[in-house]
């Protein structure tokens, strides 16, 4: 075979080109296995990427659910310790009180204030009772309406003053003057976690001095936010102390029971979309900080408080108490109204009485008075306009005012804005003229007005109101449980009963009703209307002069009881309820022959029925002697714990010992309470079992408990429908 040249050339190229082609297909392969290879690499590093992720995720989720299983574990650890201590609370209360009646060498009066001392004390501790039970089975509602905080907080200074009277501690309300009068928002609960709170600061030892500060703040909403702080000079506590503050417990020392109204106030509280810290500091005290939402009413209306007369206004005051911060605090009330104000120190004014004649208003502590200074008020009074106002707290109301014709009126502490308004009217004898109507209505029978205290008729029962049967009566009040307590008080009476929730409802029962109700029981602290502005609605229609209407109230304070008759109340029952002066008030209005049937009941015979799984009597003890209230928690016992069978059988065969442990804990302080010996004694021998670890056993309790709980669910059933 013969190639020329060319052909050799074409030859030649053709194999350079497929050298040239091969090497160029080499180069793109090797780079695709590259690209292969990074995409693969890379497909590694999202995968790697995205399992940490997940990791992470799974471990962020696993912590938050440890986190809120421990929360879980914590708060039922607080309800545990709470139903624990409930039954040894009462059960020491009642000892101490068999005590007292046994052993004590001190005056029948002595006696019976150290009675009602514990008396208050187990009534603290039934209602707390129910509103745990009550939180157990999230009944409790958050009920927003119109109320005037003022009210809330009279009750408050009542129930407090009344419970720790002869008390030494200066308690002071320091409220800024931008509160609101009226606000919308649950004033029930408010002033429920209010007083649990300064209860708890007021059973502290070594205290001085109290003060509560309220601010408000605006927020981006159409709310606003006010602030209570609560500021002591105790001793504070430790960081151990304050971790432990809500879990209550019943201290050997003392004798009290510490902190049992607390939890329930946290968990209030948060319902109510509001927060509370505690900051404490040993040797330097503590200080409780509570925030709550509110709506005000007429927001646009920056002075809540209109003095009628502007003679009224732009007075000179002079002010001196025993404690410096309380009277800083009573100098921001008169200035409200544009008054000029000068505070000095009880040591100063001591030392060197100041000319007082420059001023319109002179408020004086009554430890401060003397003869001489009473002298030199007699000569200024004789030249000038001059009100002197007497000064004292109301925990130490119980000592005798210093009274003399020289001082106007009587100021007692803690105070707030509306009572220093209203003091300022009454001192100046402001009265709105009276109308040909107004004149008309004297010439109208009026009823009785009984203006001392109810005396209590003794050995009253349940049937001792059936004296009163057929008789029409208007129960006004706002507390769910003491709506409860009066009606099973006195539903077998062969009373006719209706109940208002609040003072608007009362005016349209009695104005609308086509009943003529005989008697209102009026309570004053409530929404939308209070007692005072529903009784003067009454009355403004001539028809109703003749109707009684009773307050029933924890306000205590003279002016407060002054401000009751001057708004058509006709006489005043003190909270919490006495059955013996609630029958009192209702002879005093409804009958003349009352006392003598009541005396004839007394000889009667009561049948006493027994229980299967419960001991009725005991039951009741605990519950301050009241059937009422013992009916209200086997009612809330009943629907929080009725069918825990069901719970305490599935948390067997899931083997979750330690919330059957709790469950038990529980049951053992709940059933100790209200006398259910039987089932007491079962869940104390399934903790033996819990305790030594014999899991294995548990499930021969099944049955027992099934039957424990089912008796005795049967056995208060047949006591309620009975009772």
């Amino acid at each position: 075979m013969h190639f020329n040249k060319t052909s050799m050339a074409i030859i030649g190229l053709s194999m350079m080109n497929y050298a040239q082609a091969s090497e160029s297909s080499d180069i793109e392969t090797f780079w695709i296995w590259v690209a292969l290879f990074a995409l693969g690499m890379v497909g590694i590093a999202i995968l790697f990427i995205s399992s940490q992720q997940t990791k992470k995720l799974q471990q962020l989720h696993q912590s938050i659910l440890n986190k809120q299983l421990e929360m879980e574990k914590s708060q039922n650890l607080l309800l545990t310790n709470m139903s624990e201590n409930i039954h040894n609370i009462a059960k020491q209360a009642l000892e101490k009180s068999q005590h007292i009646v046994d052993k004590t060498s001190k005056s029948f009066k002595n006696k019976e204030d150290m009675l009602a001392n514990v008396e208050h004390r187990l009534l603290d501790v039934t209602n707390d009772l129910i509103d745990f039970l009550r939180l157990k089975s999230k009944k409790i509602e958050i009920v927003n309406e119109e109320f005037n905080i003022n009210n809330v907080l009279n009750e408050l200074s009542g129930s407090i003053c009344s419970e720790f009277s002869g008390s030494r501690v200066e308690l002071i309300f320091d409220i800024d003057k931008n509160i609101p009068r009226r606000l919308v928002g649950d004033s029930l609960h408010l002033g429920q976690t209010l007083k649990s709170i300064l209860e708890h600061i007021m059973d502290q030892v070594d205290l001085d001095e109290v003060k509560l500060e309220i601010s408000m703040f605006d927020t981006f909403e159409e709310q606003v936010e006010l602030q209570f702080q609560f500021s002591d000079t105790s001793r504070g506590l430790d960081p151990e102390a304050l971790e432990n503050l809500f879990v209550p417990y019943y201290d050997e020392e003392t004798g009290r029971y510490v902190g049992l109204g607390l939890f329930v106030a946290y968990e209030l509280i948060s319902m109510m979309g509001g927060e509370l810290s505690v900051q404490s500091t040993v040797g330097k005290g503590s200080l409780f900080t509570l925030s709550l939402p509110f709506t005000v009413v007429e927001k646009s209306n920056q002075r809540m408080y209109r003095l009628p007369e502007k003679i009224l206004i732009e007075k000179k005051v002079f002010i001196v108490d025993s404690n410096y911060n309380s009277a800083l605090a009573i100098k921001k009330m008169f200035a409200y109204f544009r008054h000029e104000v000068k505070v000095l120190s009880q040591e100063e004014f001591m030392k060197n009485i100041p000319n007082l004649t420059p001023f319109d208003i002179v408020v004086l502590h009554e430890s401060l008075f003397s003869i001489r200074l009473v002298e030199y008020f007699k000569k200024i009074k004789m030249g000038k306009e001059l009100k002197v106002v007497a000064l004292n707290s109301l925990l130490q109301s119980d000592k005798k005012s210093f009274v003399n014709e020289v001082i106007d009126m009587h100021l007692f502490k803690p105070l707030n804005q509306e009572r220093i308004f209203e003091m300022i009217v009454n001192m100046y004898n402001i009265k709105t003229p009276v109308s040909m109507e107004e004149m008309k209505k004297d010439d109208i029978k009026r009823v009785q007005t009984h203006k001392t205290h109810i005396a209590e008729t003794k050995g009253i029962t349940k049937n001792s109101f059936k004296d009163f049967s057929g008789k029409n009566i208007l129960i006004v009040e706002d507390n769910l449980i003491n709506q409860k307590v009066l009606i099973n008080l006195l539903h077998l009476s062969g009373m006719d009963i209706s109940v208002a929730n609040n003072g608007q409802e009362a005016v349209d029962l009695v104005k609308e009703s086509k009943v003529q109700f005989d008697l209102v029981l009026m309570d004053i602290n409530m929404p939308i209307m209070d007692g005072y502005t529903a009784t003067q609605m009454i009355r403004l229609d001539r028809k109703f002069d003749a109707l009684p209407i009773v307050a029933f109230t924890a306000l205590v304070l003279d002016s407060e009881i002054q401000k009751m008759f001057n708004s058509g109340i006709n006489a005043f029952l003190a909270k919490p309820l006495n059955i013996g002066k609630l029958y009192t008030a209702l002879s005093i209005y409804l009958s003349d022959t009352a006392s003598v049937k009541s005396k004839e009941r007394e000889l009667e015979s009561k049948e006493t029925m027994t229980y299967a799984g419960i001991n009725i009597e005991e039951g009741i003890k605990h519950s301050n002697n009241s059937e009422a209230l013992y009916l209200e928690v086997l009612k809330e016992f009943t629907t929080a714990y009725g069918t825990s069978d069901e719970i305490f059988a599935k948390l067997i065969q899931e083997h979750r010992y330690e919330q059957v442990k709790l469950l038990c804990v529980d049951m053992r302080g709940l059933t100790g309470t209200i006398g259910a010996h039987d089932m007491h004694a079962l869940v104390t021998e399934i903790l033996q079992q819990l305790l030594y670890k014999k899991y294995e056993l548990l499930t021969n309790f099944k049955e027992k408990y099934l039957f424990e709980i089912q008796t005795l669910k049967r056995s208060i059933d047949k006591y309620i429908d009975a009772a």
